[in-house]
């Protein structure tokens, strides 16, 4: 059965920028259609902070778990690639760590062709996504995400941020202000003891006036084309095919996997891999699914005897009490995310801005994420922001449904190498200050000899991993830019009334998590498909 429906917008891809355009669209009295492959968001798994690791079971139906292709330097292993399949797509199953990057990455998407995009340009955006506890001339205070610090730490938090001292480093009061370089609190999406996902905020937060029609478990099948200009979708929904027409524009916003996806299922893209595939090109694009991108982490683990980590949560009695906090007063310990500090860090003297990045948990994981009762303990995540190794997506069929060939090349180059061995060094390095004795016991990971090169790289290749932060496969960049897909303005190169608005266009990715990056990108993007004037620039100052 085949049926067509028009809107002025139709959005392909719920998920973070999906549902903030849909928000702005809907506001500016168009008629807009939301279209999501997975479930709603209502389930207390997602609502509720502390639910995460249960979307991260492989049971999970809010997760599409793709995985690479094998990874040469990291012993052949395939390297888990979960994205959210639910509405708010990654914003409802990520960390809830709210981090911006360093002004100094939007100044680099400028200097690659991304004119407009540049950090004053960018500033105004951020500020009008968040509503921060943090009040400076840097921070919003009346957007749609709530940007929550944890003021009160627990001990082995707060022994991070004094080994960091120690150590040498900064303490920074805002990673997301004028300093990002050294130690500090980091914030969390989170609002009222609730994930305050793309979808929380943009779409639940208030009361549709009936411009915006959402439909959920709706698979793209393709983009439709007459000759040059894309005039929407064709969808499966439930048992039926339907033809929706956009009157307007047609915005993909399926993410970094699935937009070059759609894009080449629908003829646009490199040329002899569509031939290769079956697929009769339309728009010849060699940028599509190229420049991947993503942070790859590795893993300090400390083994304590004293009670203080958050596995003591998992007694059943603390259990139940949480449940009762939580479901009664979105209160306790389910109702935020378990990173609370973390560290900026510079690889190298001569690098211009920090190049590495921690992340600290008061938990004891197992190799799967999944915190354990019996060991207590925490870990800090260390590695790379700004990696030089591109990678690439590419179709195994011509099927919508049917897995990806992920590829992101992790430490292909000397220098991700280099930048990953110190990441552990100084990850080490903090874990052994005098602010950890007390709670020290039993080095769990690396448990190598650090001193020697040969064993910190065997550690790295068999326990290096995805940060979930993967970008860059339809590159944003200038009209003479061959491996360009999209404009500043983020429309489809050779193909009208066509934009693609994600982490995909991204044409590097940002030094943090990449969520607040997204929907900053969506924002500006919504004043660009309206036609109207964006804010205006604020050209604040930051510490390098």
């Amino acid at each position: 059965m085949s049926e067509a429906l028009e809107f002025d917008y139709v959005i392909g891809g719920a998920g973070s920028a999906g549902c903030v355009l849909a928000r702005r669209l809907a506001d500016a009295g168009n008629k807009v259609l939301l279209i999501e492959a997975g479930p709603r968001d209502s389930s207390w798994v997602i609502r509720m902070p502390a639910g995460l690791r249960s979307i991260f079971k492989p049971s999970s139906k809010y997760n599409y778990w793709f995985e690479t292709e094998p990874q040469r330097n990291l012993d052949n292993r395939r390297i888990l690639q979960p994205r959210g399949r639910v509405l708010g797509g990654s914003s409802s199953i990520n960390g809830m760590t709210w981090l911006r990057g360093h002004p100094l990455d939007y100044e680099r998407w400028e200097r690659e062709g991304a004119t407009g995009w540049g950090w004053k340009d960018c500033l105004p955006y951020f500020r009008k996504i968040e509503r921060s506890d943090v009040s400076s001339a840097y921070r919003g205070a009346d957007g749609f995400i709530h940007a929550q610090r944890q003021e009160h730490l627990c001990p082995l938090n707060q022994a991070f941020l004094d080994a960091g001292v120690e150590a040498g480093f900064p303490l920074t009061d805002d990673v997301n202000g004028y300093q990002q370089e050294g130690v500090s609190r980091f914030e969390m999406s989170v609002d009222h003891g609730i994930r305050n996902s793309a979808s929380y905020g943009y779409l639940h937060s208030r009361k549709d006036d009936g411009n915006l029609t959402i439909w959920t478990q709706s698979t793209l099948e393709q983009i439709n084309l007459i000759g040059n200009r894309a005039t929407g979708f064709k969808v499966l929904n439930g048992d039926s095919v339907v033809n929706v027409t956009a009157r307007k524009e047609t915005l993909l916003c399926a993410g970094v996997f699935g937009s070059p996806q759609l894009l080449m299922l629908s003829g646009i893209g490199p040329v002899d891999h569509l031939m290769e595939k079956g697929i009769v090109p339309r728009v010849e694009l060699p940028g599509v699914g190229e420049n991947l991108q993503d942070h790859l982490e590795c893993h300090i683990q400390i083994e304590t005897r004293e009670p203080v980590s958050l596995n003591r949560e998992l007694q059943l009695h603390r259990m139940l009490w949480a449940g009762v906090q939580w479901f009664g007063f979105k209160s306790g310990v389910a109702s935020v995310n378990q990173c609370h500090v973390g560290a900026f860090l510079k690889s190298a003297l001569h690098i211009p801005h920090p190049d590495i990045q921690f992340h600290f948990f008061p938990v004891f994981f197992n190799k799967d994420w999944i915190p354990t009762r019996q060991t207590n303990g925490y870990r800090i995540g260390v590695g790379p922001m700004r990696p030089t190794s591109r990678g690439r997506v590419r179709l195994k069929s011509m099927h919508a449904e049917d897995p990806l060939s992920i590829d992101p090349k992790y430490l292909d180059t000397e220098e991700d190498w280099r930048v990953m061995r110190e990441s552990v060094r100084l990850g080490l390095l903090f874990s052994r200050q005098p602010a950890f004795r007390r709670f020290h016991y039993r080095e769990d990971m690396p448990g190598v000899d650090v001193s020697a090169i040969a064993a910190v790289d065997e550690f790295i290749r068999q326990d290096a991993s995805s940060a979930y932060h993967p970008c860059g496969t339809c590159k944003m960049g200038a009209k003479h830019d061959p491996s360009a897909v999209v404009g500043p303005d983020l429309k489809v190169r050779g193909i009208e009334r066509l934009r693609v608005i994600d982490a995909s266009v991204m044409p590097s990715i940002p030094s943090a998590n990449i969520n607040a990056a997204t929907i900053m990108l969506a924002e500006r993007a919504s004043d660009l498909v309206l036609g109207q004037p964006t804010m205006q620039a604020q050209p604040l100052q930051f510490a390098a």
